[in-house]
């Protein structure tokens, strides 16, 4: 994390929605439940997997799930964008798109050219190699190759398009009315994310033992002497 102390993230959502913040006693990390006797983050091996074989979803083919989000997306006032290569050829220091954020390193999130829309929606696919060694043992939770389904909102000194709040209201509505998951079965645990020369806080989204999201709050950046805020 760079020397960066985690905050603990206390957002209206959660408490207008009634969450209560809750540590695990397993990992040690602080998430927000809708459950007041819920004692576990939700995320394996914490809490084992309990989605196989039973319909906690709608269902959907890839085309559909894809679609379905992209147009719910576009329904929150987001713009679709076209996917980006898989070979980072606007980068010198990676060979490979491992997350969508990476389309948007470094230029735009160092504010040196505006986003192609803001917000904006993508379905980016992604190549990476840094947990080849757990595919297959992880039972699916790794993969070589993956399609990222993202929004990204960039935000300025004069202008905010949202933030953590909006964030997490977006993926709870999409999960809820979209995925048909029944809100207490989500929990929301705290994080922090780094990569491509970037960092900040996050929320990872767990249903039945799996994380499902990741809603990150990017407002760091990675000098020699480590992180600083954006």
């Amino acid at each position: 994390m760079g020397g960066i102390p985690r905050k603990p993230l206390s957002l209206e959502f959660f408490e207008e929605r009634g969450f209560v913040r809750k540590r695990c006693p397993i990992c040690g990390e602080y998430f927000w439940t809708l459950d007041p006797d819920r004692e576990l983050c939700g995320e394996a091996p914490c809490e084992p997997y309990s989605f196989i074989g039973k319909g906690l979803t709608k269902k959907f083919s890839v085309d559909e799930g894809r679609e379905a989000f992209l147009s719910f997306m576009e329904s929150r006032g987001h713009t679709r964008v076209s996917r980006y290569p898989v070979l980072a050829k606007w980068r010198d220091d990676l060979f490979l798109t491992s997350a969508s954020i990476v389309d948007f390193q470094p230029y735009v999130t160092a504010g040196l050219i505006p986003p192609p829309a803001n917000p904006l929606t993508i379905s980016q696919p992604c190549i990476r190699l840094k947990d080849i060694d757990k595919v297959g043992p992880t039972m699916g939770r790794h993969l070589t190759i993956f399609e990222m389904m993202a929004h990204h909102a960039f935000n300025t000194p004069r202008e905010e398009i949202y933030w953590m709040d909006r964030t997490v209201e977006l993926f709870h509505e999409y999960a809820t009315e979209v995925l048909g998951v029944k809100d207490e079965e989500i929990t929301y645990k705290e994080g922090f994310w780094e990569g491509g020369g970037n960092a900040g806080p996050d929320v990872e989204p767990m249903i039945a033992g799996l994380e499902v999201a990741t809603l990150v709050f990017m407002n760091l950046k990675e000098t020699p002497q480590g992180y600083v805020e954006m």
